[in-house]
């Protein structure tokens, strides 16, 4: 049997960086890891069970989301440098605008910019209270009651009949008067539509645009993708059919972005149903990086590395030092750039003791020969390494370190590891 959560356990460490230790339950609300105030008001009836309680780290999942989601989430915000803009459309009550500005809090960033987009009336408001809540002045934000679409006008609303506000979500504009959506729904109200191109321009830059709107993720997207590529650091997207999902793979991909988790959406084939949709039981997600974002004097959210020397056991008398040759390859998805003032990529080491206790000595950097070092990219490189003055037996972790940031294996990066006898 196959488990797919679309993240690795060594992904699941992000969220012990986020974790706010002044999180307390409280009556009223779900309190999430990040300190969110959530108004069970606020959420559908199963969630309401939640009242008063602090959720644990969302792994596998929580109440909203699957862990995959929220990963994707951190890493935008990891990646953030001085500011935080992002932007959430489909918001429903705006959980994903509201955490990842309560995460750039807890990053010390105070320039948060957020916008959300939302079409229900009372999810709206829902979105607005979820703000303030949250310490977050709905009129410092950028916040739209309308729909999204590649061009502007007004479309129809689906309004649920006799079917409370906390218990219809996942609505849409309804497209014609075949759409299935009409179907389900018996009444509707005119609601404006705001061109994807507009909301993106916005913002000179994004560091997230977070995407559920309920199927017409891939034509939004596709009608303003220069300006996505141009504007746009991380998005996350949630899927509703699998064509959905082989489609935005598509669209990504050809335009130069790194996938960095997905999973696909689940669903049960039922024959003669109206739509791909209707078949969804569960819906994917994609999270994505823009490679052409990521630029030097950034922290990394991806540290992955492959270390081998042909050297494997080294004996140095006290003092001396030894040029060992190694070849590093970036196995990111991410650029390492070298040379600049801040935050370079360089090779370095630790050394542990007979006991394996890391020494709070760093061992002297060797530099990059290239500025810098794409994803799958290799340098052979001369590393410096000094023997310590006291004799014994000690280990030596060989690690790529961005400066100012971390260390690979900190971040669970496999380092090349030495034996090393000191006499």
């Amino acid at each position: 049997m196959q488990l797919f959560p679309g993240y690795s356990e060594a992904d699941a460490t992000i969220f012990g960086e986020f974790i706010n230790p002044r999180a307390r339950a409280e009556p009223g609300y779900i309190v999430d890891f990040l300190g969110s105030r959530i108004r069970t008001t606020s959420v559908w009836k199963q969630a309401r069970l939640l009242d008063g309680q602090l959720a644990g780290l969302p792994i596998p999942g929580d109440f909203h989301a699957e862990a995959i989601e929220w990963i994707g989430l951190l890493k935008a915000v990891r990646s953030a440098f001085g500011q935080y803009v992002a932007m959430e459309l489909g918001a429903g009550f705006g959980p994903w605008s509201v955490a990842g500005g309560l995460a750039a809090r807890l990053r010390g960033i105070q320039n948060i910019r957020l916008c959300a987009v939302e079409g229900d009336t009372e999810h709206f408001q829902f979105l607005q209270q979820h703000f303030a809540d949250n310490r977050f002045d709905p009129r410092e934000h950028a916040l739209f009651q309308a729909a999204v679409g590649t061009t502007a006008g007004t479309a129809q609303w689906p309004v649920p009949d006799n079917l409370a506000a906390t218990e219809s979500w996942g609505c849409r504009p309804i497209h014609d008067s075949a759409d299935q959506v009409r179907q389900q729904f018996g009444s509707t109200r005119e609601v404006n539509v705001i061109p994807m191109r507009d909301l993106v321009m916005r913002e000179v830059c994004w560091d997230l645009i977070h995407i559920d709107v309920q199927g017409d993720e891939v034509e939004i997207c596709r009608s303003c993708i220069d300006e996505i590529n141009a504007r746009v650091r991380w998005i996350i997207v949630g899927t509703h059919s699998r064509k959905i999902d082989g489609d935005f793979l598509d669209l990504m991909w050809r335009s130069g972005w790194l996938l960095e988790h997905e999973k696909p959406a689940k669903f049960n084939f039922l024959q003669g149903t109206a739509a791909l949709e209707t078949m969804t039981v569960m819906d994917g997600t994609q999270v994505w990086r823009n490679p052409r974002l990521i630029c030097a004097g950034e922290p990394l959210s991806s540290f992955s590395q492959e270390i081998v020397s042909e050297t494997d056991e080294l004996r140095l008398k006290s003092g001396e030092t030894y040029a060992l040759d190694i070849t590093v390859r970036n196995t990111g998805t991410q650029s390492w750039h070298s040379g600049g003032e801040t935050m370079t990529v360089a090779a370095g080491y630790r050394l542990l003791d007979s006991e394996g206790r890391m020494l709070p000595m760093e061992g002297e950097r060797t530099q990059l020969n290239s500025s810098i070092v794409e994803p799958g990219q290799s340098e052979s490189l001369k590393l410096r390494i000094a023997g310590p003055r006291q004799p014994g037996s000690y280990a030596i972790w060989v690690s790529m370190v961005q400066e100012g940031v971390n260390w690979f294996f900190d971040r669970n990066a496999k380092p090349l590891v030495l034996r090393v006898t000191v006499v």
